[in-house]
């Protein structure tokens, strides 16, 4: 479906002039949001606009219309808010985004000189939420308590519920992304690259965009919470900040994974003896771990390992064709990178990648590396906190190798140390050949 043209001037100055005359209160600007502020409305697509009033007193109210334009019909959708509520409001998270940053387009129609400075702003942005750890996890205790009464619709709402949270507490632990509508907050929510196994499917499935039973919504809810506790472990001081520091000491300490455990329990069923340790330590500075994938490939051949010494079979893989048939791999199907920080060109790490591990970190802009001895894919820092955002990768001229250019967080090394070339070898030959 092709793009609708922006409103004509004609008709959009129609309606500021309209707005202006009925407005109970004093005008102080007008602007124009939504899909027809970023020129991305279709034919269908209403008009969304923001009628900003003065005097004083806290002030909010909706009104729509349908206008009529050369034999058709607009439907024209009015917010009107006093401008100080409105200002204010930018500094808070917008309910919509699933916890996400926002940057929306606007365009100012009409602006009261006064306020034009303030008001007149390309984009819209709003802050994250921050991670909403302890509402996610009172949605899994609503959700265990209505499993225990066999409310079904209990059980589909306070899920939605906990899907809808997720993605906020997950944040923390992923690139940084802005939104500009609920469709592409959606999107984003979905494609969060550091996620729980099975993140998207079960994420469709609680929030009731794919069919299930209450046994299936319930077994992807509480996979969502279990398997978001570790992940966002490191960002225990960030969950102090919002939920107190009680809650971040039991996910450091392991209290919390015993609760979301004790909530997937039936009732009745006596716990299993504790391990000790706790069964979900605090991880180190700088270790590495092993990130689970959320998506499967769509293309390849699953490998089908029969034991250590069986030949590797090519993975799947959605690499660019173009791209993997440039590349000359070892006979488990990897090439070496070598890793470095793209401000000073220090070389940080050497680690390796298969097709289906660059292809990630070229569209997710996330360092994922294929473990040799683990023989799964792994992000660099999911857990610990010390991320590599990718800023570029070159291919050698041999194709056998890759140079990963990172913004490295904190040590690239799992000893701690920021570079893992840290040990000088000594070198005593001293001859060099003659210059002429």
């Amino acid at each position: 479906m092709g793009h609708a043209p922006l409103p004509d001037s004609g008709f959009l100055e129609d309606w500021a002039a309209r707005l202006r005359q009925a407005a109970e209160r004093p005008v102080v600007g007008i602007l124009l949001r939504g899909s027809h502020a970023r020129r991305a409305a279709t034919a269908h697509s209403d008009v969304d606009l923001d009628v900003l009033v003065g005097g004083g007193a806290p002030y909010a109210a909706r009104q729509a219309y349908l206008a009529e334009s050369a034999g058709r019909l607009t439907h024209v959708s009015v917010a009107a808010r006093d401008v100080r509520s409105w200002v204010h409001r930018l500094g808070e998270p917008a309910d919509w985004a699933f916890g996400l940053p926002v940057t929306a387009p606007a365009r100012l129609l009409w602006a009261d000189p006064h306020w034009r400075r303030r008001i007149d702003l390309p984009v819209l942005c709003q802050p994250a939420e921050p991670p909403r750890l302890e509402e996610m996890i009172a949605a899994l205790g609503k959700a265990a308590a209505a499993r225990a009464a066999d409310d079904s619709l209990g059980i589909r709402l306070a899920v939605a519920d906990l899907a809808r949270l997720c993605p906020s507490v997950l944040r923390p632990a992923n690139p940084s992304v802005r939104v500009f509508s609920r469709r592409a907050a959606f999107a984003a929510a979905l494609e969060l690259p550091v996620a729980p196994p099975h993140y998207r499917e079960d994420m469709l499935l609680c929030l009731g965009l794919r069919p299930g039973a209450t046994g299936q919504l319930w077994a992807a809810a509480v996979r969502l919470v279990a398997g978001t506790l570790p992940l966002i472990r490191p960002y225990a001081e960030e969950i102090a900040e919002a939920a107190g520091t009680d809650l971040a000491d039991a996910l450091v300490d392991g209290r919390l994974d015993r609760y979301v455990a004790q909530l997937a329990r039936p009732a009745g069923r006596p716990p299993r003896p504790r391990r000790e340790p706790s069964p979900v330590p605090a991880p180190r500075a700088g270790q590495w771990v092993t990130v689970p994938v959320p998506d499967a490939p769509v293309t390849g051949v699953p490998s089908d390992l029969t034991g250590p010494t069986a030949p590797v079979p090519a993975r799947p893989s959605r690499l660019d064709p173009a791209i993997a048939a440039r590349l000359r791999r070892t006979a488990d199907g990897l090439v070496a990178a070598v890793v470095r920080a793209h401000d000073s060109g220090e070389v940080l790490m050497v680690a390796w990648m298969d097709d289906e591990a660059l292809h990630r970190t070229l569209t997710t802009g996330r360092a994922t590396y294929w473990s040799r001895s683990r023989r799964e894919y792994w992000v660099k820092g999911a857990t610990s906190g010390h991320h590599q955002y990718v800023r570029s990768v070159a291919l050698d001229c041999d194709g056998d190798a890759l140079l990963v250019s990172v913004e490295q967080v904190g040590a690239a090394c799992h000893t701690g140390h920021r570079t893992c070339f840290f040990t000088e070898l000594p070198v005593t030959g001293t001859e060099r050949e003659a210059r002429p």
